[in-house]
């Protein structure tokens, strides 16, 4: 691990402590698949490395816009590795107008902040 992976996985502890995410991930996008850099909070060994044609991960890295679910329940999309999910919301990291990466969080109790997420993404894109 770089020592730009180490300080995502640093900041991204921090966040999760503050926000009490489930889940919470950064991806980077290496060619056709966002590859996972860092993660903290609850994890799975599926979602690793996610093809940029499915899911809401390939949704934002493809579309370079952010996408908020208050109910998974009620998304065809959302991919589910956790049974107690209530919401996901996912932001790009974009650089020069290209995403290079998407952060995906998850909450098992409702809404997640998207502020604090477009921060977190703008605090990472030089790391990424």
């Amino acid at each position: 691990m770089g020592a730009s992976e180490t300080q995502i996985r640093a900041a991204l502890q921090r966040l999760h402590a503050e926000k009490e995410y489930l889940s919470i991930a950064v991806y980077r996008i290496e060619g056709d698949y966002a590859v996972r850099v860092a993660s903290a909070g609850a994890t799975c060994g599926q979602c690793d490395r996610v093809h940029l044609s499915i899911g809401n991960i390939g949704r934002v890295a493809r579309s370079g816009v952010s996408h908020a679910v208050d109910d998974v329940s009620k998304d065809a999309s959302y991919k589910s590795c956790f049974s107690n999910v209530k919401s996901e919301t996912l932001v790009p990291v974009v650089v020069a107008g290209k995403t290079i990466g998407v952060i995906d969080a998850e909450s098992a109790c409702g809404p997640i902040d998207r502020t604090a997420l477009e921060d977190f993404a703008k605090q990472i894109e030089g790391m990424l």
